[in-house]
């Protein structure tokens, strides 16, 4: 059966990635306020962990500018290049997460760090990476890629996406992993209570904050190539 926790997960999910999604159509100031608000919220919840830690200046100095550029990353995905390769990487991240999720669940294993998430297993980073470059190649083969990249043949573009998938996918376990060792240097188990099921925004997008400055500065060196 289901568990309390994992529909509460789902609930929210399904109540809050509509209204995410809708933004980041609307882009301009809709965007650039819930960016705005998020990272005020995502600054908050560091300097609550930032507080518990042996290194408080340090650490938070890192999480501004950690912020910082994820979320100025964020923004430029959206306002310079098109809204499919934004929504291309939402997709990688989320299907990076529900892979390592259901994966790890199902297979179990190894650990992957259990000094600092004893859940990661290695099976559920396999999914980690697999499914998101499933995820981008299936995107791209059906809705395609950017204006400067669409040019090209498919056996160009899938490679490409598929490579993307895995180092996106990689790099956001990767975030998720920093994230949690802080939590582990600060003794708590969520970055807050804001999301039920999820506990505070940076578990929901930790994966997301390493991700959106890698993947900007790999769309830019794409479209240089290309």
């Amino acid at each position: 059966m289901m568990s309390s926790s994992l529909l509460k997960r789902i609930i929210s999910a399904a109540i809050l990635a509509p209204l995410f999604i809708y933004v980041l159509v609307l882009g301009g100031v809709a965007l650039q306020i819930l960016l705005l608000v998020a990272f005020l919220i995502s600054l908050y919840e560091w300097f609550f962990l930032s507080k518990k830690t042996d290194n408080f200046i340090p650490v938070m100095l890192l999480g501004v500018i950690y912020m910082g550029l994820a979320y100025g990353s964020f923004l430029a995905l959206r306002e310079e290049y098109s809204l499919n390769v934004l929504l291309i990487f939402i997709g990688m991240i989320w299907f990076s997460d529900i892979g390592a999720y259901f994966v790890g669940k199902f297979f179990g294993g190894a650990k992957l760090i259990p000094q600092i998430s004893p859940n990661k297993t290695w099976s559920g980073f396999g999914g980690a990476l697999f499914f998101p470059a499933l995820f981008a190649v299936i995107w791209v083969y059906m809705l395609g890629f950017h204006y400067e990249f669409d040019h090209n043949n498919w056996y160009i573009l899938l490679p490409i996406a598929a490579v993307l998938g895995v180092v996106i996918g990689a790099v956001g376990q990767a975030g998720d992993l920093l994230v949690s060792f802080i939590k582990r240097q600060a003794g708590v188990k969520d970055t807050g209570a804001l999301i039920p099921g999820h506990g505070g925004l940076l578990d929901r997008i930790d994966s997301m904050l390493l991700g959106a400055p890698v993947y900007l500065i790999l769309i830019t060196l794409l479209s240089y190539v290309f």
